[in-house]
């Protein structure tokens, strides 16, 4: 079977009060080559995202799935940063660079 790079967009800002809906999205099958989070349109997150995406990396780590992230707002990036997360993700400033960067990993 051929995996594909799956792409998981979230925009706005990602609060406690959207904590069911991120967690409903952000979900590893196993059957991805590599996921794409796209966060281009995300201006913050609250610790509770935060610890979602945590969740959700531990995930991917468990199945072997590479993790990128598009970040467009730097306040969003300098949250992540601050969170000592910027060492737990693949983290690009554009679309292309992510998935260009996923394709490597998942071609190797």
């Amino acid at each position: 079977m051929n995996k594909s790079i799956t792409v998981i967009r979230l925009t706005g800002e990602l609060e406690i009060g959207r904590r069911d809906e991120i967690a409903a999205l952000l979900v590893v099958s196993g059957s991805e080559a590599g996921i794409l989070l796209d966060f281009s349109d995300v201006s913050y997150a609250d610790s509770t995202s935060l610890a979602e995406l945590l969740r959700f990396r531990d995930d991917a780590d468990k199945q072997n799935v590479p993790v990128a992230i598009v970040i467009g707002s730097k306040q969003f990036a300098r949250l992540i940063q601050y969170a000592g997360l910027g060492h737990a993700f693949r983290i690009f400033e554009n679309r292309a660079e992510a998935l260009m960067d996923l394709s490597q990993a998942t071609s190797a």
